[in-house]
C-alpha cells in the first residue's frame, strides 16, 4: 500500500451480507482498517464514538432508514468526512439527492470492485494531500481546512469535494476549465458516470457563494467548454 493511504479508516454501512463481507474483505486486503455496520443507528453510533474516519462508504437503503438521511444530520453535525454512495438507485434525481446531501461520489450497484478500490483510494489519496489553505476575497472568504464558506458574515459549511473543486478553479482564475478536466484533476479518475456530477457541484457552490445564483459573478459557465472562476 503507498505511504499516503497507510492508517486511513473506512465506515462501510452495508445491510446485504454478502456484498458487505466482499467489501470488508478486499478493502483490508488494500490495507485498509475497516468498520462495517448493518443499520443506520450502528453507524451512526460508530461515527459519535470516533475514531475519526478517512472515508465513509454508504447504502442508501437500510432497514431503519436511508443513506441520505444519515449523511445528511452528520453534515449538519459538521462532520465533513467523504463520503461515498453505493446503491442500485441509479435515477438522476437519486444521484442529484446524494450530492446535495453532502455525498462526494456515487456508484451504482452492480460494481466492478477493481473501480470502486480505485475510487477509494483516489479519495483517499486526495484527503490525505489537502494542505491548509484559506482564500480571501472582499466578498467572501473560503476555509480549505475547515471546509467552510463566509459571505456578508454568515458561514456555510462547503462538503470536501465542494471545497477542492474551489481550490482548483481560484488556482486557474480566468481559465475556462472543462468538465472532463475538473473530474480527473478534482474527483481523481478520467471516468465517470456523467459530467452532471460537476454541474451539480458548481450549481451548489453559486447557492452558497453567489449572491443572486441565477446571474452569478464568480462561477461562470463557458458554453461549450466547462466553468471559469472570475475574482
Amino acid at each position: 500500500m503507498p505511504a499516503e493511504l497507510r492508517g486511513a479508516r473506512i465506515l462501510v454501512l452495508e445491510d446485504e451480507a454478502d456484498l458487505a463481507f466482499l467489501l470488508q474483505q478486499n478493502l483490508q486486503q488494500q490495507g485498509y482498517q475497516v468498520t462495517g455496520c448493518g443499520t443506520i443507528q450502528e453507524a451512526e453510533e460508530r461515527l459519535s464514538e470516533g475514531p475519526e474516519y478517512t472515508l465513509l462508504l454508504l447504502d442508501v437503503n437500510l432497514p431503519d432508514g436511508s443513506g441520505f438521511e444519515l449523511l445528511g444530520r452528520a453534515r449538519k453535525r459538521s462532520v465533513w468526512t467523504p463520503a461515498m454512495f453505493l446503491t442500485a438507485r441509479d435515477d438522476e434525481a437519486d444521484r442529484l439527492m446524494g450530492f446535495a446531501v453532502g455525498g462526494d461520489d456515487y456508484v451504482v450497484k452492480p460494481f466492478s470492485m477493481a473501480e470502486l478500490l480505485a475510487r477509494v483510494a483516489a479519495t483517499v489519496r486526495r484527503s490525505r494531500q489537502a494542505s491548509p489553505q484559506r482564500f480571501q476575497h472582499e466578498a467572501f472568504s473560503i476555509d480549505f481546512e475547515r471546509y467552510k464558506l463566509v459571505r456578508d458574515g454568515e458561514e456555510t459549511p462547503l462538503t470536501y469535494l465542494e471545497a477542492e473543486l474551489m481550490r482548483y478553479l481560484i488556482d486557474r482564475a480566468g481559465e475556462a476549465i472543462s468538465r472532463a478536466e475538473l473530474l480527473n484533476k478534482v474527483w481523481g479518475y478520467d471516468r465517470y458516470p456523467t459530467t452532471r456530477t460537476v454541474d451539480t457541484h458548481v450549481l451548489n457552490l453559486r447557492r452558497k457563494l453567489e449572491p443572486d445564483p441565477a446571474e452569478p459573478r464568480h462561477l461562470l459557465t463557458v458554453h461549450g467548454i466547462g466553468y471559469k472562476f472570475v475574482p
